[in-house]
């Protein structure tokens, strides 16, 4: 049974933002921040952290640091009642800003790209049409709708109202988390414990919800193997997996081509399909001259 869920971002969003945060102790909730988590979750929806921290890769922090910062969130959302069922985050970030090397690099991971969106799906089972994600940067309504999710700004700024709705950047604006909150609540209803959204069963181009997420996963996988393969001198065993990869994103947008014209769902299912084929294949020969 599927769930649906709301992404939210950290800082500004859920707490205080003092810019870089490196210390637990200068974690502070917004105001109203437990009781919109407590009125989602009593809703039957899951509450989902997902936050880039790039201050792992500038040398701010460390990773243990920020499993303490978020004990500490926690622990003060559990003093309120309130809690986050997941916590995802990128510590990733490219170029020379990433002082440390290990965390050096572009991720799929990193908002706006919805790749945490994407990982929580998978691990939790989630209806990311039924689900949202809110944040205080355009670059999480990015995320999400790159997702498939609805969209909420935290912003105080009224000229940002006009550009919301299907045709602007977000969904909606709220100006704090409760406001948003009860948006979700408004434009939601679930049923049986599963999130059903009341938005049209299809997207643009006649794209049904489902099989617009999964094409956004199998491209996120894709890509991520594709910048990996790039990365590193071709032996003939790379050069294989290098072509066995054209042809699957190839075979992927045929698929897509199919589903954005309604073709039969059969048809559909055996292009991806073959296309998910060949990216293993593909992995396989990357795997195999990888163990040389």
């Amino acid at each position: 049974m599927t769930a649906a869920a709301v992404f939210w971002d950290r800082d500004g969003t859920l707490i205080e933002d003092p810019g870089y945060l490196n210390d637990p102790e200068q974690v502070r909730l917004m105001p109203d921040a437990a009781e919109a988590l407590r009125l989602l979750s009593q809703a039957g929806f899951l509450n989902i952290l997902a936050t880039n921290q790039s201050g792992v890769a500038r040398g701010l922090l460390t990773e243990e640091t920020l499993r303490r910062i978020h004990d500490r969130l926690e622990t003060l959302l559990g003093q309120q009642q309130a809690r986050l069922d997941a916590i995802y985050y990128c510590p990733f970030l490219p170029g020379e800003e990433a002082v440390v090397e290990a965390y050096r690099r572009e991720s799929d991971l990193r908002k706006p790209a919805p790749g945490m969106l994407l990982k929580a799906s998978l691990e939790h089972n989630l209806d990311l049409a039924a689900s949202w994600s809110i944040g205080d940067s355009l670059r999480d309504a990015q995320a999400g709708r790159a997702a498939g999710c609805r969209t909420i700004l935290i912003s105080t700024d009224p000229a940002l109202k006009p550009r919301t709705g299907r045709t602007g950047d977000v969904d909606f604006v709220a100006s704090s988390p409760l406001e948003a909150a009860r948006i979700v609540l408004r434009y939601s209803t679930l049923r049986s414990g599963a999130g059903v959204s009341d938005r049209p069963p299809t997207g643009a181009g006649g794209v049904s919800p489902d099989a617009a997420s999964t094409l956004q996963e199998i491209l996120a996988f894709l890509r991520t193997a594709e910048r990996r393969a790039r990365s590193e001198d071709y032996t003939l065993g790379r050069l294989v997996g290098a072509v066995l990869q054209i042809v699957a994103i190839g075979v992927l947008i045929w698929a897509v081509f199919a589903v954005l014209r309604n073709e039969p769902l059969g048809v559909q299912m055996v292009r991806l399909l073959l296309a998910v084929v060949l990216q293993l294949m593909a992995m396989t020969f990357f795997i195999l001259d990888g163990r040389r």
